[in-house]
C-alpha cells in the first residue's frame, strides 16, 4: 500500500495491519513537533498532521463498513482545542477542558481503529486491501 493513498485519499479501505504501520510514523512525527519544535511553528505543524490522521482513520472506518461521519466529533474537538491553545493562549484555563476532550476523543477513535474488526468481503467502500 502506498502512503499517498493512506494519508491523502479518504476513499477506500485500510485494514488493521497497514493502519498500525501508518499510525506509528504519524504519531512519531506528532511527538517530534510537540516535543522539539517550540512555539507557533510546531503547533501549526502538529495541526497539519491532523489531516493525514483524519484520512487514515476514515479509511479504517471504511474497512469496518462504517461511514467517516463520526470523525466529525474529534475534528470539532481538535478545532476547539486549537482555537484555545494556539489562537487564544490567554484563555488557557478556559481551553484546557477542550484540549483534554480533544485528546480523549482522538484516543477513543484510534483505539476503535486498532481493535475494530474489518469486514472480510467487499463493502460499499471497495474490496479489502492488505
Amino acid at each position: 500500500m502506498r502512503y499517498e493513498s493512506l494519508f491523502v485519499d479518504a476513499g477506500g479501505r485500510t485494514s488493521r495491519g497497514p493502519f498500525i504501520g501508518a499510525l506509528i510514523p504519524l504519531l512519531l512525527a506528532g511527538a517530534f513537533y510537540h516535543l522539539w519544535v517550540f512555539g507557533k511553528p510546531g503547533q501549526f505543524a502538529g495541526l497539519v498532521l491532523f489531516f493525514p490522521a483524519f484520512v487514515l482513520h476514515a479509511r479504517r472506518l471504511h474497512d469496518m463498513g462504517r461511514s467517516a461521519w463520526p470523525l466529525a466529533l474529534p475534528v470539532a474537538a481538535v478545532a476547539a482545542a486549537a482555537w484555545f491553545h494556539i489562537l487564544r493562549p490567554e484563555e488557557a484555563a478556559v481551553g484546557r477542558p477542550a484540549i483534554y476532550a480533544a485528546i480523549a476523543l482522538c484516543a477513543v477513535f484510534t483505539l476503535w481503529g486498532l481493535i475494530g474488526a474489518g469486514e472480510s468481503g467487499a463493502n460499499r467502500y471497495g474490496e479489502p486491501v492488505g
